[in-house]
C-alpha cells in the first residue's frame, strides 16, 4: 500500500488494486484446492444439497447451477457446513460502516481509521490487516489483560504475550476492559467519524484518563461465530 501510495495514486484506486489482489489469491487458492482433491481421488460436487423429503438419511440431492440433480448414496454423511459471525444485539449493523466479520469483504473504500470490538484470532488478524494497509486502528476489547483473553481461546500463555506485544508495536491502540456503550453512526453525512461511547466492562466509568469515546470511519464486530 505505502508503494502504490508513493506512486501517487489515489485513495480508492489503491483500494481497487488490494481488492483485486485479495480477488486474484482467493480464486487461486480454490482452484488450488479442487485440483488437490481431484489428486486425492476424492469426487467434487458443486451444488446445493438436501436430503430426501421422505426423511432418509443415506441420499443426498445435489442441485448444480443448471438445475442438474446429482444423487449420492452414502452410508455415513457428514454435515460440516461452516459458521456465521455471531452479532450482538445494539450493534447498528448496515454493510456499510458498521460490519461483522463476513460483510467486512464487501467494504468498497479504504478507511483512515478502523475501531475492531474483540479479543480473538479474527480481532486480531483484521487488526493488523487494516495497520498495514495505513489505517488507524483502535481494538477494544473487555478484558483487562489482553493475553488473558487469548489463553482462554487456547493459545499459550508465552504466544499470547508476543501476540499483544507485536500488536502494540504496530501501533495498534488496545482499549483494554472496556466495551462500547453507544453508537452515533451519521446517516446524513458518509464522510463524518463513527463516535463511539466507550464504558468500563460491565458498565460504568472508566478508569480516570482512560478513554471515553473513540471515532473511527468504519466499526467491526468480530466477536466470535456460531455453526450454521
Amino acid at each position: 500500500v505505502s508503494s502504490l501510495k508513493g506512486m501517487g495514486l489515489r485513495d480508492d484506486s489503491v483500494w481497487n488494486e488490494v481488492v483485486t489482489s485479495c480477488l486474484e489469491l482467493a480464486s487461486s487458492n480454490a482452484r488450488d484446492t479442487v485440483r488437490q482433491l481431484e489428486y486425492a481421488g476424492i469426487t467434487y460436487v458443486q451444488g446445493n444439497a438436501a436430503f430426501a423429503d421422505s426423511g432418509g438419511s443415506s441420499s443426498l440431492f445435489v442441485t448444480a447451477e443448471d438445475n442438474s440433480i446429482t444423487t449420492i448414496q452414502a452410508s455415513k454423511i457428514l454435515l460440516a457446513t461452516g459458521s456465521t459471525p455471531f452479532r450482538p444485539g445494539g450493534i447498528p449493523f448496515d454493510g456499510k460502516r458498521v460490519f461483522d466479520s463476513d460483510s467486512i469483504n464487501t467494504l468498497s473504500y479504504l478507511p483512515k481509521s478502523v475501531a475492531i470490538v474483540g479479543s480473538g484470532i479474527i480481532a486480531i488478524e483484521f487488526a493488523k490487516i487494516f495497520k498495514n494497509l495505513g489505517a488507524d486502528v483502535t481494538l477494544i476489547i473487555r478484558d483487562d489483560i489482553p493475553r488473558n483473553a487469548l489463553m482462554k481461546i487456547g493459545l499459550d500463555k508465552d504466544i499470547a504475550a508476543t501476540l499483544v506485544a507485536d500488536l502494540v508495536r504496530s501501533g495498534i491502540n488496545i482499549e483494554r476492559g472496556a466495551q462500547v456503550k453507544k453508537f452515533h453512526v451519521p446517516r446524513d453525512n458518509p464522510k463524518a467519524p463513527i463516535v463511539l461511547d466507550i464504558e468500563a466492562k460491565g458498565g460504568g466509568a472508566r478508569p480516570s484518563g482512560a478513554a471515553t469515546t473513540v471515532k473511527c470511519d468504519i466499526y467491526l464486530a468480530a466477536v466470535g461465530r456460531k455453526p450454521n
